[in-house]
């Protein structure tokens, strides 16, 4: 008779660590169960071996000893670094000192090209917009052209990665209330820049076709958007807007009307950890069900995005790239871990980009030979934080608001946030500590205004509802602060010649 692994346990503030054997498969894993209200799960079956410089050496199964290793410094690390093993610590039982950064992001093989400006927030779209940082600069007053909502919280993913894991799957919003904070920021801002700033507003126009109003909204989620029950009717409700679109999501549910994706601008599939989705046929992500408006569809653009991890299998980029090339997409977008944190991020973009580069999908500068592109995000410093942010405003909130339906079901309502990457900032300290990202969304930490307050945003004057520079040291978009900062500093504008080349430009 074979004898049973054994169970090893561990309970932190946030988490209850259990190594076992998979009921199903014999298989043994690691699973991470969240403490909070929607008591999700994260299984890891491997982990990251690292050599004294931060290389990869190779990942390997998480067996007991690696297993009792994790749970020994999960609270001194924190749930995504203590994947992130050094051989000599493993092999001494204990962690080593560890000093100073390790690499730079210039340190990284990587080159800023038109495609990741397009299809990611980089900044560099904002000067399409520019009539709205002149208006800001004058008056004070901001302009929500860019949205994103979550309007429920359910997914149907595990992934070791996630970045709202905390979060409560009953948090949702009415079809009603979804309405009406779209009609606050297309008719009501409209409304309020033509008879209050009708200067800027007629400059706007001339240079978009456009009032001050929303332009662009992102519908995402726990996940999965599309499994909202209300989906289809407000999609098909937003398309009588001149809104553009964008949806983001884990896979397509076979219930949702195939034509309701011709709606959209564009389309992001995520690809989870093969394991940690249910739409995928024997644990292959290339035989999920694809809408047949998805497919090969020179209306809508449609991209892939792959986290790179220890759940990444051999071959994984020529899958993927198989995959784009068979459902006529667009582009494949490549990432690191945001909870990662900064060192252990850039050492993770430095192995993508060597592993890009190996394989002939970008060249010896980083540009991308084909369809795969590697998006180059990371986290800021305390240092850059202090410099950026000297009046302690964070300046996304002046174009862009994100609602969060965390809190909805308790409270009624839910709070607004500069940006969707709060939930991911993690921090280590001098003594090699990590301070954890907190993995959902925190309104007495980065909220703004609740939902069914949303024009506070454009109709009150631009100011701090939080200090970046303490809540937000580690932020992942000080290069998006850090454009809108400068044009709003500008002395003049009329010289500012946008990008022709760029698309999705409703989207910066």
């Amino acid at each position: 008779m074979t004898q049973a692994m054994p169970q090893l346990e561990r309970e932190t503030d946030r988490y209850r660590l259990v190594y076992a054997a998979n009921a199903k498969s014999g298989r043994m894993e690691l699973t991470l169960y969240a403490k909070a209200e929607g008591k999700h799960k994260a299984v890891h079956t491997s982990f990251n071996l690292l050599d004294d410089d931060g290389k990869l050496i190779e990942k390997r199964p998480i067996t007991a000893e690696v297993a009792a290793f994790i749970m020994e410094h999960f609270e001194r690390r924190g749930d995504t670094e203590s994947l992130n093993i050094h051989a000599a610590d493993l092999a001494a039982g204990k962690l080593g000192a560890r000093s100073g950064q390790r690499i730079t992001p210039e340190g990284v093989r990587h080159t800023l090209t038109n495609t990741e400006k397009s299809f990611t927030a980089t900044g560099a779209k904002l000067e399409a917009h520019w009539p709205i940082f002149e208006k800001l600069r004058d008056t004070g007053y901001g302009s929500l052209i860019r949205a994103t909502m979550t309007n429920h919280q359910v997914c149907s993913s595990r992934c070791q990665f996630c970045s709202t894991i905390a979060r409560n799957k009953r948090d949702s919003v009415s079809l009603e209330e979804a309405k009406a904070f779209v009609e606050a920021l297309y008719f009501e801002q409209a409304e309020f820049n033509r008879k209050n700033f009708p200067e800027y507003n007629e400059r706007y126009k001339a240079l978009t076709g456009s009032d001050i109003r929303l332009r662009g909204l992102i519908l995402s989620g726990g996940g999965q958007p599309n499994l909202w029950p209300h989906f289809a009717e407000f999609v098909e409700w937003l398309a009588t807007l001149d809104i553009d679109l964008g949806l983001i999501t884990n896979g397509f549910p076979q219930k949702v009307p195939e034509e309701v994706y011709r709606r959209f601008k564009w389309i992001r599939l995520s690809i989870t950890p093969e394991d940690a989705s249910p739409f995928y046929p024997e644990g292959r992500f290339e035989d999920q069900y694809i809408p047949a408006t998805v497919r090969n569809n020179p209306d809508v653009t449609v991209g892939m995005s792959f986290v790179f991890g220890p759940w990444a299998k051999d071959g994984i980029l020529e899958r993927l790239s198989g995959m784009l090339k068979a459902n006529g997409f667009d582009y494949v977008r490549l990432l690191t871990d945001c909870n990662l944190t900064r060192d252990s991020q850039l050492l993770a973009h430095r192995d993508l980009a060597e592993m890009l580069f190996k394989g002939g999908h970008i060249d010896d500068k980083g540009v991308p030979t084909g369809g795969l592109f590697q998006q180059f995000k990371y986290h800021g410093t305390p240092q850059e934080a202090d410099e950026l942010w000297d009046k302690g405003q964070c300046f996304l909130q002046s174009y862009n608001v994100f609602w969060d339906t965390t809190g909805h079901e308790e409270n009624g309502h839910s709070f607004c946030y500069p940006c969707d990457s709060v939930t991911v900032l993690a921090e280590e300290e001098t003594d090699g500590n990590v301070n954890i990202s907190e993995r959902k969304f925190n309104p007495s930490k980065w909220g703004t205004v609740p939902n069914t307050e949303v024009s506070r945003l454009f109709t009150e004057k631009v100011h701090p509802f939080f200090d970046p520079r303490k809540n937000c040291t580690s932020c992942l978009f000080m290069r998006n602060n850090r454009f809108v900062k400068e044009l709003a500093s500008r002395t003049e504008y009329q010289s500012i010649r946008p990008n022709p080349d760029l698309e999705h430009i409703n989207f910066p």
